[in-house]
């Protein structure tokens, strides 16, 4: 069987028309019915910018870190780098943010004052958490990162990460622990 050049480049060019067609709406002369499946495009539902309603997507957070925090805690002392964000309620006017060096010093006396020394860090770190959204109620959400450094008793970098929230219709609060 002897194959032919103009064969290849003639199936080529179909293909090619096909295409063409197929894109354009021919296809349905050239080839019967035409029916093609088509799944509309569906956009989302949208609200347009400005629209009232309860929240206008914004949402608005600060953290800070306390830095090398020096406490002494389950049998020795440990270096502490303590990182702080927190969410402000929806609609805070200007007068009703909080300053974070109260915050700070709250977390510097809880812990300086901590009475049960051989508590997990974890432990610690649930009740700063739940002070802090007790004390200061245009915070919405606190996240607290209780970094320590490694010891000689225990040689490791490690961290207790904590989030906890206010919810919106009873405005208790939960506690989410991430690790």
């Amino acid at each position: 069987m002897t194959k032919r050049k103009g064969s290849t480049f003639t199936a080529a060019w179909c293909l090619i028309a096909f295409v063409a067609f197929g894109s354009c709406g021919g296809v349905k002369s050239a080839f019967g019915s035409g029916r093609i499946a088509q799944t509309p495009i569906q956009k989302p539902n949208r609200k347009p910018p400005g629209t009232p309603g309860k929240s206008s997507g914004t949402v608005e957070e600060f953290s800070f870190l306390i830095k090398d925090f020096k406490l002494d805690h389950q049998g020795e002392s440990n270096n502490l780098n303590i990182t702080v964000q927190y969410r402000y309620r929806v609609g805070i006017s200007n007068s009703e943010y909080p300053d974070f060096r109260p915050i700070a010093k709250d977390i510097e006396m809880f812990l300086t004052n901590y009475p049960n020394e051989n508590d997990y860090w974890e432990i610690l770190n649930k009740k700063i958490t739940l002070l802090l959204l007790d004390k200061y109620p245009t915070i919405t959400k606190f996240t607290c990162q209780i970094q320590v450094s490694p010891s000689p008793l225990v040689p490791y970098l490690r961290s207790s990460i904590l989030t906890r929230e206010r919810t919106i219709k009873s405005h208790s609060v939960r506690a989410t622990r991430v690790r």
